[in-house]
């Protein structure tokens, strides 16, 4: 009987030891995973698209451009501030300037006459390598 008891007790004590270690590890794993940026963002990382690819001019129809700010792995900024260039043919409305938990800003722009334009996106003061090219027609 005392062997069962001692045998029972050296287990108990195998599994808290083998519990606390994978608590330990799985605390650690959980608390390093990836997590929203607020520092340093990828220029080279980020990127724009604009959907539709062209819309009609002087009656309102609008072109979504979107700037995702991404860091250096591939993960959304929170935080930065975007800019869209101007042209006095645009009007440029602001609709998510701040990019969201996703790295996401957005823009919906309009045209007074028709065109192709190409738009700078500033984020931070820093000019992005690709410019949008909007069509209106």
């Amino acid at each position: 009987m005392k062997k069962n008891i001692g045998f029972l007790l050296l287990i108990l004590f195998i599994f808290i030891v083998f519990s606390g270690f994978f608590w330990l590890y799985e605390a650690k794993f959980i608390v390093g995973r990836a997590s929203v940026s607020q520092a340093s963002f990828s220029i080279d990382n980020s990127y724009l698209f604009f959907t539709p690819l062209q819309a009609r001019a002087g009656n309102g129809e609008k072109i979504r451009l979107t700037v995702f700010v991404l860091n250096n792995q591939g993960l959304g900024v929170l935080g930065k501030s975007t800019v869209v260039g101007q042209d006095p043919s645009l009007t440029v409305e602001g609709i998510q300037p701040q990019t969201d938990s996703f790295g996401k800003a957005i823009f919906d722009v309009s045209a007074s006459k028709a065109g192709e334009y190409f738009l700078e996106v500033k984020v931070d003061g820093q000019i992005l390598p690709q410019k949008a090219h909007l069509s209106f027609y």
